[in-house]
């Protein structure tokens, strides 16, 4: 078996590691998958708290037959998406070169599956059936990159456009799921159903009239009720198509039953979330960004701290905001933030132990003027009274290009 599981201190210079046993966001690597150059690598891996990793003999040294094998971790898998690119380890490449690619790259297969999805809504609204084929390939595929450059695909999410269509929106809600689904350790196939369901969950819109598509405070109570009744609509749609996965139909019927009235707790399978409220929660998390739930747009913090607060009662839905919150981060990568000495600038690179002082890339000074080339700060070096972060700001209306300015820090 190429692939294995062991403890940390069996780890040998040349070994390929594909997986640790938790967020690569608390960890100073920037790539997921990499070959163990010198013990330099072995100590960063136990300071950020690292007990176990899994190997690939493939592609690197194998470990002692001694040791105890067992599957590679769930959330961390390498997948026919990632791991036949790479090849070789990677040559060294500077922090932010490496955060700019990867959020260029997250951008042209978020437009990618956008379009892949909007051509399967109009085939839906021709035939009145779902390629159920083409939309695992589609979730598949973003899978694979999410499970690579989650952060850069979260960023992406927050930098998109008020007002999304039915497809974007659909895109959104399903790499939300995956990643929501990947902090509660979804094993590949349960990430697969939930990003189906997400991608999926508003397809019965696809049957109503196209003024109807979106809620407004001007519907008649008819149409109000007629556009309340797309969940059972795309039900009736998935049937028809010979999709039986009750999972995926279940995630369709009652996404927007997220909370409980009574507040209970619901009895979850195998001791995950239900997958369903996986799906209402990604689905309210867009709503809050883009402005849909009747509140402004909100930043990818204020979204994120509102569904805490809104779940202060539903403790088993509060713990599904805090794992995403924990596995992404205080302040995630791309997190654009102000400090309390009036600079703003990118997040960087996550301290591990140390979340909310990242390191972070200056690219305005306190004056309002700009940095050039922009310069990195290490928060957790600031003295006592130093440098903090004091508030984070949203991208799009700030009018920030996060890409550029990390491309210009290494240029």
């Amino acid at each position: 078996m190429a692939q294995r599981r062991i403890p940390l201190h069996e780890l040998k210079v040349g070994m390929y590691v594909i997986g640790i046993d938790r967020s690569w966001l608390l960890t100073p690597f920037l790539r997921h998958h990499f070959r163990v150059r010198d013990s330099a690598d072995i100590e960063s891996l136990r300071r950020a708290g690292v007990a176990e990793v899994t190997i690939d003999a493939e592609q690197g040294l194998a470990a002692e037959p001694s040791v105890d094998l067992r599957p590679a971790l769930p959330s961390e898998a390498p997948d026919s998406h990632t791991t036949s690119s790479q090849g070789a380890s990677p040559s060294p490449i500077e922090g932010p070169v490496v955060l700019a690619e990867s959020l260029a790259l997250a951008k042209q297969r978020r437009t990618e599956w956008m379009g892949r999805l909007n051509r399967l809504f109009e085939g839906t609204r021709s035939t009145g059936l779902v390629s159920y084929t083409e939309a695992c390939q589609l979730v598949e595929d973003m899978i694979g990159v999410i499970l690579e450059r989650q952060a850069a695909c979260y960023a992406v999410i927050s930098l998109q456009e008020s007002d999304p269509t039915l497809y974007e929106h659909g895109v959104t809600v399903s790499m939300l799921s995956i990643i929501l689904g990947q902090a509660l350790s979804y094993p590949r196939e349960a990430l697969r159903q939930i990003g189906v369901g997400g991608l999926l969950h508003d397809i019965g819109l696809i049957r109503l009239p196209r003024n109807l598509i979106k809620r407004t405070k001007t519907m008649t109570a008819a149409q109000a009720a007629l556009y309340d009744s797309h969940p059972t609509q795309g039900v009736v749609i998935l049937e028809k198509s010979g999709i039986t996965d009750e999972v995926i139909l279940s995630m369709l019927r009652s996404h927007h039953d997220v909370i409980e009235a009574s507040g209970a707790p619901p009895v979850l399978p195998a001791g995950r979330e239900v997958p369903h409220r996986i799906v209402g929660v990604a689905d309210q998390y867009d709503e809050l960004l883009n402005g849909q739930s009747g509140l402004p747009p909100m930043s990818a913090s204020q979204a994120m701290t509102q569904l805490y607060q809104r779940y202060q009662r539903q403790e088993y839905l509060q713990e599904s905001v805090s794992y995403l919150i924990r596995t992404l981060g205080v302040y995630p990568l791309y997190s654009v933030v102000v400090l309390n000495t009036g600079e703003w600038g990118v997040v960087g690179a996550i301290t591990p132990g140390k979340a909310h002082l990242p390191t972070v890339y200056l690219f305005r000074d306190a004056k309002g003027r700009s940095c050039v080339p922009p310069v990195e700060v290490d928060l957790s070096q600031e003295r006592e009274g130093g440098r903090a972060i004091q508030d984070v700001r949203d991208p799009r209306r700030e009018h920030v290009d996060i890409e550029s300015i990390l491309r210009r820090v290494a240029a």
